[in-house]
């Protein structure tokens, strides 16, 4: 049920789906710089500890790229420190919106007033992922079981950002809670966990030879199947925080930027790809 609400809501709201777009696009551009002037640049795709629940950033992005190692420690600080940035505005506007359509008509909110409001606390749960992600990469060198168990660990508090949201709550609020509805959701997050992990196993699988249409659809499904799992997620955990019916605003809807919305959220994963060239 929570899975096809999700899909219901992407296909519905294509705003959802460009916000991850947007994010992937100007992460490949980063990555082009980063090859330009031979620097490394953090690969968060690797890092995230609410993956499945993140925006998706497929990994071939920087298969692709190849970027070489270098010393440039200043250029990677930078990129990095963008990258935090770039990512918490967007799951800001990403997780406000999803909250904002679960709790009514979407076009009585704006989702670029949406990312301020969350901005701060967001960038603090970034920062902590970071440094958590790191201490995990550190340990996979030295002693890999003990990695394993922190990644175990750190799913518990998979679901921070969310309850951050859905609670407007502060970043240690919503850390000490997220273990309690991991366990309390544990069988619906497990479906939409192996489902999500299916489909990423069967876009693997597509026979792609051409770089550039690889990137392309690989984006675009991508980005379509992980705002729906997210939805999924966020619309799992409103139910338990607000188990009551919410009364309908009496807006009138409007649909007019429904198609050229589509057109733009297809069009979006062709400027990436071009990138690449």
């Amino acid at each position: 049920m929570h899975i096809a609400k999700g899909l219901y809501h992407t296909i519905y709201h294509p705003r959802l789906i460009m916000i991850p777009l947007i994010v992937n696009v100007i992460l490949t551009f980063l990555g082009v710089v980063a090859v330009y002037f031979n620097f490394n640049m953090f690969s968060f795709h690797r890092s995230d500890l609410h993956i499945p629940y993140g925006i998706v950033s497929p990994e071939e992005i920087y298969l692709l790229l190849q970027i070489p190692s270098s010393n440039k420690w200043i250029l990677t600080s930078i990129a990095t420190v963008l990258i935090i940035l770039i990512k918490s505005y967007a799951l800001s506007m990403y997780l406000g919106s999803m909250k904002c359509f679960l709790e009514g008509p979407d076009n009585t909110y704006s989702i670029l007033k949406i990312a301020p409001y969350y901005f701060e606390r967001m960038v603090q749960f970034s920062i902590i992922e970071f440094l958590v992600s790191c201490i995990i990469l550190l340990l996979t060198q030295v002693y890999w079981p003990i990695a394993i168990l922190m990644m175990v660990i750190a799913l518990l508090y998979s679901l921070t950002p969310y309850i951050l949201v859905l609670e407007d709550t502060s970043i240690w609020n919503a850390l000490r809670k997220s273990p309690t509805h991991c366990f309390q959701n544990i069988g619906t997050l497990f479906t939409i966990a192996v489902t999500s992990l299916v489909v990423l196993i069967l876009i693997t699988k597509l026979p792609l030879t051409d770089y550039k249409m690889a990137y392309y659809l690989i984006t675009l499904i991508t980005s379509f199947i992980g705002t729906s799992m997210i939805f999924a997620v966020m619309s799992c955990l409103h139910e338990n925080f607000y188990r009551f019916t919410l009364p309908a605003k009496r807006v009138k809807k409007s649909r007019k930027l429904f198609p050229p919305l589509w057109i733009v959220a297809l069009l979006l994963p062709i400027l990436g790809a071009l990138l690449l060239s």
